[in-house]
């Protein structure tokens, strides 16, 4: 199960209406990725660009691409899978939200493996072509985070170099993604989350989100303020609008990329 946090989880963004309140700790939910850190005994895999491995934890594999169907294995946290094809499924991610208005198309992808099971597409890591592992070797030089408010872009950096840059969506008018020298809390990564208003301590007239399945949250303070994927904003607010509550909202990929190369501790660097 993911562990409940102390977090306030202030950046969902507007307009989600009120929903139930968050499940208690005795609930089983029906699919979530092991929450267990990075392993430090295990071999950091080589990734080449069409590689594919498991992001987010440990994974169950299923008979069909659907949470209600049998689980078969489980595959660990890291670990190299070969995907034979790509089929539609069901959408986890979003569920029985109904006040996502936009839902992307990503969300119901399965991947079926060689062995015939089906995994959740999220849930697996795909190196692109020109893109340097988010696990290469820094050799010595610091991996950190920049982030620019003005620009609408992450960078993943090694000393002085950026390795990756993406899009993204920080916080909108009123509600401003702190500027200044962060890190990762020790604490701070979640593999899949939920956010909501009243645990970032708004009131009703201040703003109202229940947000759930927010995968790879990575906090950067204790006020609720994170990288994460955002999957309830159009792809073309990314790089170009802020619409969170103080977060550094992604897209899939970006957030996926961020969490491998990030750990706790690293550094985040917020600015204009």
């Amino acid at each position: 199960m993911v562990p409940l946090v102390t977090f306030a989880a202030a950046c969902a963004g507007r307009a989600a209406p009120p929903t139930p309140p968050p499940p208690t700790a005795t609930e089983t939910p029906l699919f979530i990725p092991s929450p267990t850190p990075r392993p430090t005994a295990t071999p950091t895999p080589l990734i080449s660009a069409g590689n594919a491995i498991v992001v987010g934890g440990d994974l169950r594999t299923r008979r069909a691409p659907t949470t209600q169907s049998a689980v078969v294995g489980t595959l660990k946290d890291l670990q190299p899978v070969q995907i034979v094809a790509t089929v539609r499924g069901e959408n986890w991610l979003v569920g029985s939200q109904t006040w996502v208005s936009t839902s992307p198309d990503w969300a119901s992808l399965w991947y079926r493996l060689s062995d015939g099971s089906y995994v959740y597409a999220p849930f697996i890591f795909i190196l692109q072509p020109g893109e340097p592992s988010p696990l290469s070797d820094p050799q010595g030089k610091e991996k950190w985070v920049d982030v620019n408010v003005t620009t609408q872009t992450a960078r993943a950096m090694i000393g002085d170099t950026a390795i990756f840059t993406a899009g993204v969506s920080t916080g909108q008018p009123g509600f401003p993604t702190p500027l200044g020298t962060r890190a990762i809390e020790p604490d701070g990564r979640l593999p899949v989350e939920r956010m909501t208003a009243a645990q970032a301590g708004y009131s009703p007239a201040q703003a109202s989100y229940n947000v759930e399945r927010v995968l790879f949250t990575q906090y950067f303070d204790r006020s609720g303020d994170a990288l994460h994927l955002n999957y309830w904003r159009p792809s073309s607010v990314f790089g170009r609008e802020p619409t969170s509550h103080g977060c550094v909202g992604m897209e899939a990929h970006a957030a996926q990329y961020f969490w491998l190369f990030a750990s706790a501790g690293t550094r985040v660097e917020i600015h204009r």
